[in-house]
């Protein structure tokens, strides 16, 4: 994947999930040593974050996000989950179609960030939404996960599910063992949980 695709949605995640609060100055030379590229993506990224309306110019020319409040966020994960759930159904419908070997290998990059960087680092971050992309890719059209991907209320959390005793490779796994099931009703649930345990709601 292109660089500037994972830089704009890692940033974003970062916006719409409050880890960069209303005001905060985003900086392209600090962005690309924490994400370890050049400043190019960087500027393209912020680009198109000023377009979704996440990011404003103000006084010389400097960028700060704009405030989000938890009413907003509470909104866009609710969008999310939906998404999830229709995701979850179509993938129920045409398990046979799916190559599932290339979604399960994500499991692998995913690991190793967790490993090498932790659970808080961009590179984590990043190989999370790769995952979860790709899901989105196996479920809908082209044209489909295309305009979800686009959307600025999509994944608007960081790693939402990382509890206690919930280890993120081996839950992820077991996501993945739900949607491939075959089961409609065993994926949804799946996608559910595994979406709202991170705000208080794993007994659902």
């Amino acid at each position: 994947m292109i660089a500037r695709e994972r830089v704009y949605r890692y940033l974003r995640q970062r916006i719409t999930t409050g880890r960069y609060t209303g005001g905060t100055r985003l900086v392209e030379e600090q962005i690309a040593e924490e994400l370890g590229v050049s400043r190019t993506p960087i500027r393209e990224a912020l680009q198109r974050l000023a377009s979704d309306g996440l990011v404003q110019r103000v006084r010389r020319g400097h960028l700060t996000v704009v405030e989000l409040d938890g009413a907003a966020r509470a909104e866009m994960h609710l969008l999310r989950v939906a998404f999830d759930e229709v995701a979850a159904r179509l993938l129920a419908e045409k398990v046979g179609q799916v190559d599932w070997a290339p979604l399960y290998a994500l499991l692998d990059p995913l690991g190793r960030a967790l490993e090498e960087h932790g659970m808080v680092s961009p590179q984590f971050s990043m190989a999370h939404l790769d995952l979860h992309m790709a899901i989105n890719r196996a479920a809908f059209s082209t044209i489909t996960s295309g305009f979800l991907e686009r959307q600025a209320f999509l994944y608007p959390t960081d790693d939402y599910v990382q509890q206690s005793g919930h280890e993120p490779v081996s839950q992820h796994r077991a996501l993945l063992d739900d949607l491939s099931s075959g089961g409609a009703e065993r994926a949804v649930r799946a996608v559910r949980v595994h979406a709202l345990r991170g705000h208080g709601n794993s007994t659902l």
